[in-house]
């Protein structure tokens, strides 16, 4: 016990030798190299000193200030970490990393206010910088500034050189920034010779939508008209957003059950990984003629540079002994902000997302189906959206005879 009490007393003396032996140090390489060491050992408050002693000797030694900003926020001492990134900003404006530690700052901020002022600050040393903005403008709409959000959103689209974790963040705000909208869509749905009817189908859907805060909900309703038959399918989604990584989608739908289910239901999950990856993951419920069916679903998205990716699995609802499915793969083009892009669609069977036609598998669930459908989205002033798309399907109709299904689809959104 007694040598077990005098080594503990050498160590402790030997450490406390060697700190003081530390702060006595005048080579500031090594100074930054022992602070380093402590840093790395979680010693925070050793290593601040440390760097403070070092920044004594060399005020302009700016590693030794970036590793007095990381202790710093280790020892959240957020306010102090501020003091030292502006002077980093003012006078090592290019310097390795400081931009970026200047970027993370922000993330310490109990009040979005205090984060926005913050920036303006940093954005009068860097002018114009897209992660900076992109970081601003997420602020502005958790500050409920929609309006400002959504401005500074669309003018950083439009510069060049944005990265896709940035692009991915700007879309997601300018989604989320639009306070009402209005909207109407037509589709037009002929049929090749290769079928038994001869007349085409016809759908309108007429639908409003309105931000609640985080939260987006829209109203829809869905008029068919198929010559023997029609059916109305009323619809209500919502998108409510958890943070900037986590938003759901849900949707509930009725009709009289003649053309479309008679009930249906949807949940996806979104969450976002890796900066610019999400991952998407849900269900879809339909109710036809006192059956439910149910559809699962796994979807992948991500931006590269003005290119929106997006790759979606629909299994399920099993049928007939069989298990319907859908693959597909979705391609945006954007040419300037969000609401302008040509768009694309490729894939194998039919999803249920596709109301006017899901129920075609319904009936033929062992038949194959094959797409194509593209198009234009263009917003003309800050109050007008246009779409136009055509399509093309090509499926089984029975075991040995199969058709041709041509979808024109035009559409127009008002938003205020």
């Amino acid at each position: 016990m007694k040598k077990f009490l005098v080594f503990s007393l050498l160590s402790l003396l030997m450490s406390a030798s060697a700190l003081a032996q530390d702060f006595t140090e005048t080579d500031t390489d090594k100074i930054l190299k022992l602070g380093l060491t402590h840093y790395k050992d979680q010693e925070f408050t050793t290593s601040l000193k440390l760097a403070e002693h070092g920044l004594a000797l060399a005020p302009e030694y700016h590693d030794i200030r970036i590793l007095k900003v990381r202790n710093l926020w280790a020892l959240k001492e957020y306010d102090l970490a501020e003091t030292e990134m502006l002077y980093l900003i003012e006078n090592a404006t290019n310097y390795p990393d400081v931009k970026e530690l200047a970027l993370r700052q922000s993330k310490y901020y109990s009040e979005p206010t205090e984060a926005i002022d913050y920036l303006d600050k940093v954005l009068a040393y860097y002018p114009g910088d897209n992660s900076i903005q992109t970081r601003k403008a997420s602020l502005l709409l958790k500050n409920r500034n929609v309006k400002d959000a959504r401005i500074l959103a669309l003018a950083t689209l439009k510069n060049k050189n944005l990265s896709s974790e940035d692009q991915y963040q700007i879309q997601n705000i300018l989604k989320r920034t639009i306070t009402d909208e209005v909207g109407v869509n037509y589709q037009y749905l002929g049929f090749s010779d290769d079928y038994s009817r001869d007349d085409p189908w016809h759908t309108i859907s007429a639908n409003y939508q309105h931000s609640f805060k985080q939260t987006v909900v829209l109203a829809r309703l869905t008029y068919t008209d198929r010559a023997y038959d029609s059916g109305t399918l009323y619809e209500l989604e919502a998108y409510p957003v958890f943070s900037d990584k986590f938003y759901m989608f849900t949707n509930i739908g009725f009709s009289d059950g003649s053309l479309f289910p008679d009930f249906r239901s949807s949940i996806s999950m979104y969450y976002n990984f890796a900066k610019y990856f999400e991952v998407e993951a849900g269900a879809r419920l339909l109710h036809f003629n006192d059956e439910d069916f149910l559809t699962g679903i796994l979807g992948l998205t991500t931006y590269v540079g003005k290119f929106y990716l997006n790759a979606r699995a629909f299994i399920g609802p099993e049928r007939a002994d069989k298990l319907v499915q859908n693959y597909q793969f979705n391609l945006r083009y954007y040419l300037n902000d969000a609401d302008n892009y040509f768009f694309t669609r490729i894939g194998s069977g039919i999803s249920p997302d596709e109301r006017t036609i899901f129920t075609q598998v319904q009936e033929n669930p062992e038949l194959k189906a094959y797409y194509i459908n593209a198009g234009l989205n263009k917003s003309v002033g800050i109050h007008h959206l246009f779409q136009l798309g055509a399509g093309y399907l090509f499926e089984d109709i029975t075991s040995d005879k199969q058709g041709q299904q041509f979808v024109g689809t035009i559409g127009y959104g008002y938003r205020f």
